[in-house]
């Protein structure tokens, strides 16, 4: 969900014909590419570097109502909001929508 709020906001950009720098619309060659090591324990769906979740108030499962919203790829801080600190114990997947604990993301664990 995240990741269509970030396309939203390019298409916000660009419908106000601000000029995109060379810089910033070249595509990030590592972005999409997918985190080695995890995948939605439920579906088995890997997601990217460029897919970003939101911090924000949360019923279940995560019980939590301090939500910030900051957006970032939560494994890369192993779950940890980079603002707030909040560290998150849940993880909804962008594929099945479903929510599992973010330990059980990780591969190798």
């Amino acid at each position: 969900m995240s990741s269509l709020l970030l396309n939203h906001w390019w298409l916000f950009r660009i419908s106000n014909n601000e000029p995109l720098d060379a810089e910033r619309s070249s595509v990030d060659d590592t972005s999409d590419v997918e985190v080695p090591g995890i995948r939605c324990p439920l579906c088995k769906w890997r997601p990217k570097r460029s897919d970003m979740w939101t911090c924000w108030d949360c019923d279940h499962p995560e019980y939590f109502y301090d939500g910030c919203g900051t957006e970032w790829n939560t494994f890369e801080t192993e779950g940890v909001c980079p603002t707030c600190l909040h560290q998150w114990n849940w993880t909804s997947c962008f594929n099945c929508f479903l929510w599992s604990r973010h330990v059980d993301w990780y591969e190798s664990r």
